[in-house]
Formats: C-alpha cells, structure tokens, sequence
C-alpha cells in the first residue's frame, strides 16, 4: 500500500491546530474558574469544594457544539466555489491559499487556524474528487492546482 506523505502531514497538521484549539478552550476555562475558586475560598476558609456551577462552566466551554456555532457564527461560509476560485489558474502551497483566503476575506490573524483547517479539510477531499491535483512538493508542502 502506497503512503501519501502529503495526506499524513496535512491530517497531522489538522489534528495539531485541533489541540491547540482545545488548549485555548482549557485555559479559558480554567481562567472562569479562578474568581469562582476565589470566592469560594473567602466564604469558606481553603478547604472550601467549588460551586456545582464550576463543572457546567468548564463543559460548556469544552462542548463540540459550543464551538462548531461561536466558530460559524464568526466566519463567512467558504465552499467549494470560494476555495476554486482563490486557487484561481495557478499552482499555489496550502500557505499561499490560506493567506489569499484571509486577504479576501477580510480576517484577522486569530481566525488563521480555523481558516487552515477548512482549507486542509476541502483541500483534501477536493484531491480524492479530482477537483484540484497535488503538481508538486516545495520542501515537503504540496502545490495545488485546478484539474
């Protein structure tokens, strides 16, 4: 069985802007937590438990769901028309296309992550549909271009 090197590295790629993602939600969560830890720890000495409300806080935060709505609810729809047409006529890296994608859509460099993923998820189905073909690797990064 043939290894697509490219496929690893870009589900590696995916699978590491998803962690990051989950750490940032950890912190955030762990950040509500400390007024409540500090309020808790005023009224009823240091071995005082936390409120119940503390775990909803920290689910709720950490839900898929919770983050597929804040994430599209921030982020214009990017389908398979808008990804052809900032790969235009042209060979262009992954890099290329997620930076031409921000410019054109107006985003700030928060919404980079999330923009590289949606383009590593249709850029890899858009490969397996021959919509686009890997033409060649720059030091290890494929180059695409429209079939």
């Amino acid at each position: 069985m043939k290894t697509n090197w490219s496929t690893v590295l870009t589900k590696i790629d995916a699978d590491i802007i998803r962690t990051e993602r989950h750490l940032a939600e950890l912190h955030a969560a762990r950040e509500s937590l400390l007024p409540l830890m500090n309020d808790a720890g005023k009224k009823a000495g240091s071995s005082a438990k936390l409120p119940r409300v503390a775990k909803s806080v920290a689910k709720k935060s950490t839900s898929k769901a919770g983050r597929a709505q804040s994430t599209a609810a921030k982020l214009p729809a990017t389908g398979s028309e808008f990804w052809l047409s900032v790969l235009g006529k042209s060979k262009r890296t992954g890099r290329e296309i997620v930076d031409l994608a921000m410019a054109e859509l107006k985003l700030g460099d928060e919404d980079r992550n999330a923009i590289y993923s949606r383009a590593a998820n249709w850029f890899n189905g858009a490969v397996k549909k021959s919509l686009v073909q890997i033409v060649e690797q720059r030091d290890g990064v494929n180059v695409y271009q429209r079939v």
